[in-house]
């Protein structure tokens, strides 16, 4: 995902090429690597500090290859005004399987090069290797992105970035899979996981396979070390690059996190579901509450969400408001609140269709309707959202036999599943979403408590990363709110992980932070990027305001100098309070200076 992006951009909205591509595009905007709520967890070192892999050894003759450079062409492209004059692209070739590597058995990995500095110049300082989270977006473009972000370091500074196997330019995998819809919501999900989890090109789709690709680009660019900067699922990425490859990494940069400290890769998605609702509940519900002026719901926020859920109870307008939030990409606000004035008035729209609704009317005309009333959004984005829905609401294409027959691709499916252990069977999964359901009802009006996902039958032994105190330099960046990955997880990873430190930005929702253009934040980020030590102490950053505001609100409880919250979760809050302003809390326990107690 372009995490800066300022406005719904039609080039966000595509058709869908599939039956799941309902399930995917709210995983997309909503989901990326979405993770849980693990309390008092923190890493247990190796029983043993494994030496770094050698992967130019592993490689063989691969790692003689010459590196062909020419000009890019990218799938997702940077952010608006990036520079990409200096930028080139080549592919390389990996094993498929770095465990049992076999030079007849080769991915694909598409790269991008942004040159600002020769490496002998004695001004050069390091290169970023970079990913933008996910796995759902190609990351070649990003080494663009990143460049356009840190103008304090490009002078510096070279930039690399990649399509991760199974995206993009580089090499998929896929499988083919089948199922009668007569046999259920899980039918398809047992389908899939019965077709792609045995499937031998399926199962080197996963995180620690792409880490190792990650090594092996440092070494064919001939770099002793790198710095990487990981946003969302880039940071699950990063913590295995890290712990495989510290020999080779100068710091990192983990911004959004996942908890990779947690006891397995299910934990860092099973809550996610909850701190989303969390944010729609306490951060948008606040804010539409605050411009009553603009939107006409009132101004108690407690109300709104009320008013919300009750005209979409009904299945048929949960279903309507489930495609008009996708069709327009305002779920977009889940991940940023530049798009909170799309939102509030999408939110508007939804309570007046649903309050107005025409008993005659199916799921399709009152998403329809909603769409055709969003004055925010432009005609060329308003003909998108209508495309786009008329593939959502599309159904799938039965065989004669009345089976039902599609490929599958999506990489995000192939590393969740395939990463770590899950529970299995229809019994767990059905508990689990009927009681998250309750907690989250957005999520599930978002249709991803629909049914158990293909993880729910998809045996696997893989394992954590193997952290030890080797770990390199990290610093984590997290926002409060953040639904994508919610705050325990970066909270956690920011206090856990080894050598590792914590910038917690209070009253913030966006999902990917950096830059945010603050002195507190962007300050002690750039200050370790360019070779600076990293912060001591748990930093908890002001909030900007908010579209349509001039100052910043308090949205959940304020956060404590060491980033805890000290009380549970309020349902609702005041929408009113002012924040406290924005000078750096920091932890009294390791301040060197006394600090007052809040």
């Amino acid at each position: 995902m372009n995490k800066k992006a300022g406005i719904i951009s039609t080039q966000r909205i595509r058709p869908a090429r599939r039956r799941r591509v309902l399930v995917a595009a709210s995983i997309a905007v909503v989901g990326a690597l979405v993770t849980t709520t693990v309390a008092g967890c923190s890493w247990a070192p190796s029983d043993t500090d494994s030496p770094t892999p050698d992967v130019a050894q592993l490689a063989g003759a691969l790692a003689e290859q010459e590196l062909a450079w020419e000009e890019c062409e990218f799938e997702a492209p940077p952010v608006p005004g990036a520079d990409v004059s200096n930028v080139e692209c080549a592919t390389i070739k990996v094993p498929r399987d770095w465990h049992n590597p076999d030079p007849g058995q080769t991915w694909d990995v598409r790269i991008s090069f942004a040159e600002n500095i020769d490496r002998s110049d004695p001004e050069y300082h390091t290169t970023i290797l970079t990913h933008p989270g996910g796995p759902v977006t190609p990351g070649l473009s990003y080494s663009a992105t990143v460049q356009s972000y840190t103008p304090e370091l490009r002078p510096t500074t070279n930039y690399v970035s990649f399509d991760q196997r199974g995206l993009g330019q580089s090499s998929h995998a896929e499988c083919n899979y089948e199922y009668d819809p007569a046999d259920g919501l899980a039918a398809s999900s047992k389908a899939i996981a019965e077709s792609c989890a045995e499937d031998p090109d399926v199962r080197t789709m996963t995180t620690e396979q792409a880490a190792y690709d990650m090594d092996f680009i440092r070494h064919l660019l001939g770099l002793e070390t790198v710095t990487y900067v990981g946003y969302s699922y880039g940071t699950w990425l990063g913590t295995w690059f890290g712990a495989l490859f510290s020999d080779h990494i100068d710091r990192m940069l983990f911004d959004s996190a996942s908890d990779s400290t947690a006891d397995s890769i299910q934990a860092n998605y099973d809550a996610a579901h909850e701190g989303r609702d969390r944010q729609f509940r306490l951060h948008m519900m606040n804010w539409i509450a605050r411009n009553d002026a603009t939107y006409g719901l009132g101004a108690d926020p407690k109300a709104i969400w009320d008013r919300y859920f009750d005209t979409t109870s009904e299945a048929k307008m949960a279903t309507a408001a489930n495609w008009a939030w996708t069709s327009t990409n305002v779920n977009l606000a889940f991940s940023n609140p530049v798009a909170y004035p799309y939102a509030g008035e999408l939110v508007g729209r939804i309570i007046e269709a649903g309050e107005e609704a025409d008993g005659e009317l199916d799921s399709v005309q009152l998403a329809s309707g909603i769409i055709d009333k969003m004055t925010t959004l432009t005609d060329e984005q308003r003909a998108a959202a209508h495309s786009l829905l008329a593939a959502l609401s599309a159904p799938p294409a039965v065989e004669p036999d009345g089976m039902i027959r599609a490929t599958h691709d999506f990489l995000i499916d192939f590393t969740k599943c395939t990463d770590g252990e899950w529970e299995q069977g229809d019994e767990y999964w059905e508990d689990f979403n009927d009681r998250t359901s309750e907690i989250a009802p957005l999520s599930a009006q978002l249709g991803l408590l629909d049914a158990p996902q293909p993880c729910a039958f998809w045996p696997t032994e893989s394992e954590m990363p193997p952290l030890n105190d080797s770990f390199p330099e990290t610093l984590v960046v997290q926002s409060e709110l953040d639904s994508m990955t919610p705050f325990e997880q970066g909270h956690s990873a920011g206090l856990n992980l080894p050598n590792t430190s914590l910038i917690a930005v209070d009253n913030e929702s966006v999902h990917g932070v950096f830059p945010y253009f603050t002195e507190e934040v962007d300050g002690p980020v750039l200050d370790f990027l360019l070779g600076g030590p990293r912060p001591d102490r748990t930093i908890v950053a002001a909030a900007k305001p908010m579209p349509l505001e001039e100052i910043t609100y308090e949205t959940w409880t304020p956060l404590d100098s060491e980033g805890q919250h000290g009380a549970e979760t309020p349902y609702f809050t005041d929408p009113n309070i002012p924040a406290r302003s924005g000078t750096p809390r920091v932890n009294p326990n390791q301040a060197t200076e006394p600090s007052e107690q809040e």
